[in-house]
């Protein structure tokens, strides 16, 4: 079994248990069902990369929604531009299924990895929302990849240089020149994970 499947398994174990203890059945949605699920689950495109993300807040792409699913404190602190507060243990709350529940943006969610970010896409998910993704590696990933870029190549290579370049450039228009490495560090990963795209296709500030 590949092992794509084998790490699937074990997330759509994890996370369901999680699902299953919320009052996602309370709710009224139309349920995606378990196998399409896991489909979905081990799909590599339900995540954005930072970088990506990065291109769209650039060029203000405005089929976005940016989820920020950490605590209010950890939100108001540092966040990407233009993203909306939603906390994870709030996710299901009535006020957020304006959010959630629509067909027009594409909406992800972020945390400082991709657990809680992981979480949050599978109740969405679950409650049959559409267009939900995932920024692969959170915030920890943004700032050494965007805010503090650094080289990692040992021989030079066309790719890996041109994505330092794009990463660079990135960095100046977030501001990440100005920013101390540890300070941005320590503001992402004060809160730790509370765990360890497209297949089918509001409103904010910026953790």
């Amino acid at each position: 079994m590949k092992k794509k499947y084998l790490i699937g398994i074990v997330i759509f174990m994890v996370l369901g248990s999680i699902v299953a203890f919320t009052s996602v059945k309370t709710q009224e949605y139309e349920e995606t069902k378990p196998d399409q699920l896991f489909l979905d689950l081990i799909e590599s495109t339900r995540f954005f990369t930072v970088e990506e993300v990065a291109q769209m807040i650039i060029s203000q792409d405005p089929s976005i929604q940016l989820v920020d699913v950490r605590d209010s404190s950890f939100y108001h602190k540092f966040t990407l531009n233009g993203a909306i507060n939603m906390p994870l243990n709030k996710i299901l709350a009535p006020e957020n299924k304006v959010y959630l529940n629509q067909g027009v943006y594409k909406t992800i969610f972020f945390s400082n990895g991709t657990s809680d970010a992981d979480v949050a896409w599978m109740i969405a998910n679950r409650m049959g929302y559409k267009n939900t993704y995932v920024m692969l590696g959170g915030l920890n990933t943004w700032v050494d990849h965007i805010l503090q870029p650094k080289y990692h190549s040992v021989i030079w290579d066309k790719v890996d240089d041109q994505m330092y370049q794009y990463r660079k450039g990135a960095s100046i228009y977030f501001g990440g020149e100005a920013i101390d490495a540890d300070d941005a560090a320590d503001q992402v990963q004060a809160k730790k994970p509370v765990i360890k795209r497209k297949k089918k296709e509001v409103e904010g500030g910026c953790s």
